[in-house]
């Protein structure tokens, strides 16, 4: 289980808001607030709920331990953690799209564009959070 902090939650929330809008303008379904909020909502709660249920930091870093203190180690990371949270939210978002059928086919439809585009917000997520957020602020 994830410890659950402030700064996880609003991560969640960010990359659920950028999967489900994103899943939409790929699949070209139309972005209004009953279709859009649902989503996000959705992507949300599968995100946290992920992150309660399974270690996925920690499978990051056993996954990238091979790299020892290469300077990549986070990058490998960080993209195994948003591999385990795309797949798990994007297919979440298919089965809410299609019910039980056209799964698959809806779901791989854009599971290559949504890692993609979960993989570059989790790293600019990274940075914020180990650049700017978890600086220590000097008191002049």
């Amino acid at each position: 289980m994830t410890p659950v902090t402030r700064l996880m939650v609003l991560q969640d929330l960010v990359l659920a808001i950028v999967i489900n809008t994103s899943a939409m303008l790929l699949s070209g379904a139309a972005i209004t607030l009953t279709s859009w909020y649902p989503g996000a909502c959705t992507a949300f709660c599968t995100n946290v709920l992920l992150q309660l249920i399974l270690p996925v930091p920690a499978a990051g870093r056993l996954c990238s331990a091979w790299l020892g203190t290469s300077k990549v180690r986070p990058w490998v990371s960080v993209f195994v953690e948003n591999l385990i949270f795309v797949t798990c939210i994007s297919f979440t978002m298919a089965v809410m799209q299609t019910g039980p059928n056209g799964i698959i086919d809806t779901w791989l439809a854009t599971y290559g564009q949504l890692v993609v585009i979960g993989y570059l917000t989790s790293m600019v997520l990274y940075y914020i959070t180990t650049s700017i957020v978890t600086k220590p602020v000097s008191a002049k």
